[in-house]
């Protein structure tokens, strides 16, 4: 009875121990980044919840230049127009930016410049990709004719990107992809290729784009097996970037840009085409999945 008793005081400091050793260890929640922004309206995309804004230089983060950003008050997308003069809140966590606490003034009549140009075309479902030539990560030549054989994912990222839900979620979706189908669905990995192209060339260099497939590819595919960083000259990158249907403008070191994910077939035809940053890895899992399917069953034929 004795000893019974004696437990019971050293079982409670080991419990409050053990539970004051897991609170210590919470990390805390990162708080969201505030910047006062102002600039000009340059086009509102309601669908999209989102306004692209030629803004001021953003003392601590972000030269002046045009970016698209997301809008919460549903008021402001319908009171405003290309042209208008805005102040608001830039917000920034890590699941993206938005902008909230808009104040208006209405435009002049004076419309801004486009932000980009916009690429003469925009690839489609069927099409069949040219044999455009790039330079890895490597610094070695490489060619798309060198994809074929498996299904390949595509998008374009910079390494520079500040935001994000632009390339940092770009490159996070691809890093969840391989992680995911690694992880469980081992057989439909060993079918994966993922090809990054950097819509920066004359920085990203093959050094600078091994330094960032290390953040993103350190873990799930070290040796870059699965998944290729590439840029190449300007015009290299021009000419694949139009082919999709992808505009971007540099402005100082950031780059005003669309988005666009690709996913081909072995043969180098595009068999579905992800358009900004709303689409999720379970999607492109499903599509891979269907793909890899479709070409056994070609095979077998």
């Amino acid at each position: 009875m004795f000893k019974r008793r004696a437990c019971l005081p050293v079982l409670a400091i080991l419990t409050l121990l053990l539970l004051t050793s897991v609170a210590c260890s919470r990390k805390p929640k990162a708080q969201p980044r505030q910047y006062d922004i102002f600039g000009k309206v340059v086009s509102v995309e309601k669908a999209s919840k989102q306004v692209t804004v030629a803004h001021k230089e953003i003392p601590g983060f972000m030269k002046a230049m045009t970016m698209s950003f997301k809008v919460k008050d549903e008021w402001a997308l319908n009171v405003l127009e290309p042209g208008d003069e805005i102040g608001a809140v830039l917000v920034v966590d890590r699941d993206g930016a938005y902008l909230e606490q808009l104040s208006i003034q209405k435009n002049s009549g004076t419309q801004p410049e486009p932000a980009a140009k916009q690429g003469v075309r925009e690839s489609q479902v069927g099409d069949i990709i040219p044999d455009f030539v790039l330079v890895s990560q490597d610094g070695k030549s490489i060619r798309m004719h060198q994809f074929r054989g498996r299904p390949l994912l595509l998008t374009f990222i910079y390494t520079r990107c500040p935001l994000p839900d632009y390339c940092i979620r770009m490159s996070n979706n691809f890093a969840e992809i391989a992680s995911q189908l690694k992880q469980q669905q081992p057989d439909l990995y060993s079918h994966l290729q993922m090809l990054s192209i950097s819509i920066d060339p004359e920085f990203d260099k093959p050094e600078v784009l091994r330094q960032y497939a290390a953040s993103y590819a350190g873990e799930v595919d070290p040796k870059l097996t699965h998944w290729t960083f590439a840029g190449g000259t300007p015009d290299q990158v021009r000419r694949i970037a139009e082919f999709f249907g992808l505009s971007y403008l540099k402005e100082n070191a950031q780059i005003v840009h669309s988005l666009r994910t690709v996913l081909t077939d072995s043969q180098g035809k595009v068999t579905a085409v992800y358009r900004g940053n709303e689409w999720k890895p379970a999607d492109v899992i499903a599509d891979l999945s269907r793909e890899v399917v479709a070409e056994a069953s070609r095979t077998k034929k």
